[in-house]
């Protein structure tokens, strides 16, 4: 999990600052926010660095027959393809796959959370689709589209999460997600945990400096060490 001490946030006229009517508070909550944002980035690059990455994607698709096993593009491989037509509405990472004779293609959407406002969610799924339509021609590949949130277990959830704009076979848990590249959805999620008691004494050491906070602390009775 990514550190709050490490995010920046923002020091004055936040949202957060207006919210608590105090900037010192304001701005710790905007470092948490930003670090939760950072998290996907985090979990991305932790993916990447499980699994063989294509370092030249139009030279992948000269090939009719892939090798055997599982190889992966992400964003700024796809952006460098000349095949491919991405128009700023890229999937996070096209998976190819090849077992038993099976040579499928899989495009991701990987999300660290699991609700989405509708506006999010529709443009999400068009997105995606429009992706497909534009470049299935240029990927001799049989090519099926996932919205994949992380950290949920439960596909009808992750239906619901995108407010019922994917359908349920478009809805992808972490643990299928890692399945299919055949790297361990448990360590990841290890991981990914062990910083979360740095993140707590972070945030509780930043919020007892805070001066409003322990006046109110006090004013309910509490006597400080």
């Amino acid at each position: 999990m990514a550190l709050i001490s490490k995010s920046k946030g923002r020091k004055e006229g936040s949202g957060y600052e207006r919210l608590f009517g105090n900037s010192e508070l304001g701005y710790l909550v905007s470092r948490v926010q930003a670090t939760v944002i950072s998290s996907g980035s985090e979990l991305e690059r932790i993916i990447k660095s499980q699994v063989n990455l294509i370092p030249d994607l139009d030279e992948f698709l000269e090939l009719e027959i892939m090798p055997e096993g599982v190889l992966v593009a992400d964003k700024k491989t796809i952006k460098k393809s000349k095949k491919i037509d991405f128009a700023g509405a890229e999937p996070d990472f096209v998976i190819f796959k090849r077992r038993e004779g099976k040579q499928l293609c899989h495009l991701v959407e990987l999300k660290d959370g699991d609700s989405f406002d509708t506006k999010k969610a529709a443009a999400e799924h068009a997105n995606m689709h429009s992706f497909i339509s534009k470049n299935s021609r240029n990927m001799p590949y049989i090519v099926q589209a996932h919205f994949c949130s992380f950290n949920q277990d439960n596909r009808e959830a992750i239906v619901i999460g995108f407010k019922n704009k994917i359908a349920k076979e478009e809805a992808m848990t972490g643990r299928e997600f890692c399945e299919l590249l055949e790297i361990d959805y448990d360590e990841i999620v290890e991981c990914r945990t062990t910083q979360g008691p740095d993140n707590f004494r972070y945030f509780m050491s930043e919020l007892l400096k805070i001066r409003a906070v322990i006046d109110y602390l006090k004013d309910k009775g509490w006597k400080s060490p």
